[in-house]
């Protein structure tokens, strides 16, 4: 019998070899190894195995991963072009659902002591009392790597796979589904493209993916990440999701025999900061939860465990890369200033480099650049934290720094005014690892609106670039205040970027215009931006708003906004000021907290906002402090007694017993009292 007679792969997988640079390269043989039939060796290949793993769609259109279990010998082909499978689907598997005669389903056959494994494609041609038939549409040999070698036992359960087992449905990941998840050491993911029945290229399919433990990533209740590595460069997993972002997951117990379901959304990731980090991965996978069951002691294999593949040796795991990048958050890289542009009558931009060449870090729109200086006549360095007003990808940071009035001893604007009279091309400047948290919530839909005032505007300016170079089509309001135009900074790029977002409307108030300043040309009305504006701008709805700006600004917005029951989680801000921004008096939800300074001999009450370097100031304390973002580390303090929390997360490099005030919280779960070395 020939090979196959038409082209062997999909569009979504052609478009994946072609932007790899290897679709030539897979077409010199790809033709002759992917079959229209089973070669003999793959009919006596299936004979032996005593699983059979299966990709299928259900009545939505979603794929599941599955695995049916036999005595060997359940697996016959009689024929090259026909496999009988001759049991029924476990207790709780969505293939028993999915059957349904000329369905697609995609089969990967794997032997797990000698890591052989073979793909065949195909639809259902027959099911009756003794199982189902396939059609064989397209069959394959895949390479044995990233697959851990294991020998198996046969329980008596193999041959009462309807038996009735405790189930579960979820939405979110449990304790148990996550543990399942952070031990294993492979995985089976199931996707389609299916546009033309007929064509042997299009249906379902399922896939091996292996790795060391940890390898698969696990963020909140219903999100998975894992790396993509080096394989058979046919690439199908990838092209199904990149024509149709939908996958099904299995994971194994291989011990206990739990089986876990799960059917997401996808999504490929292709530049990211992990995958620098990330030892041999070439993309990221990222699955969002739709649906879950766990059936527990599902699988009747007992498996044990031989050496692992030693394609695994040197491949990263997400610990590894958490290990990485804290130690890079630490550490100090010397940039230089490769231009100056002014802004505006008070604010200039530097643009930075790296020193050694190479792209810089990258960052999310809205995060900051700590930066750290010492000039002549300084006792220590400086460190400060400026936002980054280029948007993400770009080769270079942009900081766009006002001049402040001040600037001497330790008033304000000391760092400000040394980059507005020191610095200059050329200039080096040491930075750490952009970081902060005022960022876009990019997986929301909501209309956004983005509010800032002065230098306010330089967190807006990189957000609004990010919406742009990804064509967001969601409705945007960009609010900006300014003295007038002479302190209007980033005018002339809001507009190049405004054309680039169709949805995008923009506002400009002027506080104090000049005589030249033209309303309705240069500005939109005199005065400040506050709620009346909003309220006369926007047909309040369910925005997401961002806030960056001077203090009385960010206090009216926060306050008015809340006062219109806007959620807290909808109102995002980025404030530097002492003390944090108040919000309005609401109803807490968090029960008061005493917090005592051992070395003042100071209490005070912390009510659920801010952070503890907030509440002692507030308290009329002055503890060290510089950032005020956890990038410099001025405020390490030693807890006494008591434990704090990190909302976004715990900083690294704190030693055991200390504490970033700056980011900390008092532990709202701990019932011992809080005492800080303050």
């Amino acid at each position: 019998m020939s090979t196959t007679r038409v082209q062997p792969f999909n569009q979504g997988e052609i478009e994946i070899q072609t932007k790899l640079g290897v679709h030539e390269q897979v077409m010199a043989f790809a033709p002759r190894v992917i079959r229209e039939f089973m070669p003999d060796q793959h009919r006596e290949f299936f004979a032996q195995l005593p699983l059979l793993f299966v990709g299928s769609i259900d009545a939505r259109g979603r794929p599941w991963a599955s695995a049916v279990f036999g005595r060997p010998g359940f697996l016959h082909a009689p024929q090259p072009t026909v496999l009988q499978v001759n049991t029924h689907p476990s207790f709780g598997d969505p293939l028993n659902y999915n059957l349904q005669i000329g369905n697609s389903l995609g089969f990967l056959g794997l032997e797990h002591h000698t890591r052989r494994r073979n793909r065949l494609s195909g639809k259902v041609a027959v099911r009756d009392a003794n199982g189902f038939e396939i059609a064989v549409d397209q069959s394959f040999g895949n390479c044995p790597r990233y697959i851990h070698a294991r020998t198996f036992d046969i329980l008596p359960e193999i041959d009462q796979n309807n038996a009735t087992l405790p189930m579960q449905r979820f939405r979110k990941l449990g304790a148990r589904a996550k543990k399942i998840i952070a031990d294993t050491r492979s995985f089976f993911i199931a996707s389609y493209f299916r546009e033309d029945a007929n064509n042997p290229s299009h249906g379902a399919d399922v896939s091996h993916r292996g790795g060391e433990p940890g390898f698969v990533k696990i963020s909140g209740d219903d999100t998975l990440t894992y790396p993509e590595f080096s394989g058979n460069l046919h690439y199908n997993t990838l092209g199904n999701i990149h024509k149709n972002p939908l996958a099904g997951l299995l994971f194994m117990d291989f011990d206990n025999g739990d089986m876990l379901y799960l059917t997401c959304s996808a999504e490929i990731i292709w530049e990211s900061e992990d995958l620098v980090d990330f030892d041999g991965a070439q993309q990221l996978v990222r699955f969002r939860l739709d649906q879950g069951i766990l059936v527990q002691g599902a699988m009747p294999l007992r498996w044990q465990s031989q050496e692992a593949s030693a394609n695994f040796y040197g491949l990263g795991t997400w610990k590894k890369v958490a290990q990485k990048q804290n130690k890079r958050a630490n550490e100090w890289q010397d940039y230089r200033v490769t231009t100056i542009n002014c802004e505006s009558s008070s604010i200039e931009s530097f643009h930075l480099e790296p020193l050694g060449g190479g792209p810089v870090p990258s960052h999310k729109a809205g995060q900051f650049l700590p930066i750290k200086v010492q000039a002549p006549g300084w006792d220590k360095p400086e460190i400060r934290t400026y936002t980054i007003s280029s948007g993400p990808g770009s080769p270079n940071y942009r900081l766009s720094i006002k001049r402040e009035t001040g600037g001497n001893g330790n008033e304000p604007g000391l760092v400000s005014n040394f980059f507005h009279r020191h610095v200059g091309p050329g200039s080096i400047i040491s930075a750490r690892k952009p970081g902060g948290s005022f960022t876009l919530h990019k997986t929301d839909n909501r209309p956004i609106v983005l509010l800032s005032a002065g230098v306010g505007i330089t967190p807006m300016i990189s957000m609004m670039a990010d919406l742009a170079q990804e064509n967001d089509n969601r409705k945007l309001w960009f609010l900006h205040g300014a003295r007038n135009s002479r302190m209007h900074a980033f005018r002339n790029l809001v507009s190049i970027l405004s054309r680039r977002l169709p949805q995008a409307e923009v506002f400009y108030s002027y506080s104090q215009p000049l005589a030249s300043d033209r309303l309705g040309v240069d500005y939109d009305q005199k005065g400040h931006i506050d709620m009346a504006v909003l309220k006369t701008l926007l047909p309040f709805d369910d925005y997401q708003f961002y806030l960056c700006g001077p203090e009385l600004f960010m206090q009216g917005l926060y306050a008015g906004l809340r006062d219109m029951n806007i959620a807290e989680d909808r109102i995002h801000y980025e404030f530097f000021g002492k003390g944090g921004l108040k919000p309005p008096k609401v109803v807490e939800e968090v029960t008061a907290k005493t917090v005592r300074f051992e070395k003042s001999g100071v209490e005070a009450t912390w009510t659920g906002k801010g952070s503890l370097l907030a509440l002692a100031e507030a308290a009329g304390l002055e503890p060290p402090s510089s950032c005020r973002v956890g990038a410099c580390n001025t405020c390490v303090t030693n807890v006494v007694h008591g434990k704090v929390t990190y909302p976004d997360g715990q900083p690294p490099g704190l030693a055991q017993g200390q504490a970033l005030i700056c980011l900390a919280q008092p532990d709202p779960n701990s019932k011992k009292p809080l005492v800080l070395d303050v």
